[in-house]
């Protein structure tokens, strides 16, 4: 696994949707937060607060994305990922609380499910609606 600080946000990233792309640039601004501070002597106040912003912005996040593709076959299974996802960080956020956190190991997973997520779900779902508007099938 790769364990650099300057995963950026690509142009392939794009979901083609402004607000939304706007909002994964900022979660990717997150991670970067969560990431620097790995480097520091674990400063769990800084984590917490990270982590609290992590997670309110999630949340804002999915309520906005989510609308977008409502009508899409497959909007349960998409909204159902995105509520594994807060599952797993509420976890990170209570081996926090109980002096048990891997930094590392969060900081990795949420890299790679950030670029897995946007790159084989959002992207093919946004392109979906697409067609479904314009009168095609997905």
């Amino acid at each position: 696994m790769m364990h650099d600080t300057e995963t950026i946000w690509k142009p392939e990233y794009s979901v083609g949707v402004a607000e939304i792309d706007a909002q994964h640039r900022y979660l990717f601004e997150l991670w970067h937060l969560l990431d620097s501070i790995k480097g520091q002597k674990q400063n769990r106040n800084s984590c917490r607060q990270a982590m609290l912003s992590l997670l309110d912005y999630i949340d804002l996040h999915f309520t906005t994305e989510e609308p977008y593709y409502r009508e899409h076959p497959r909007f349960t299974d998409h909204q159902q990922v995105h509520r594994e996802f807060v599952r797993r960080v509420r976890e990170f956020e209570q081996d926090l609380e109980n002096d048990r956190l891997d930094i590392q190991a969060m900081t990795d997973f949420l890299r790679t499910w950030l670029i897995d997520h946007i790159v084989n779900t959002d992207i093919r779902y946004f392109k979906d609606m697409e067609k479904i508007r314009a009168g095609g099938q997905s």
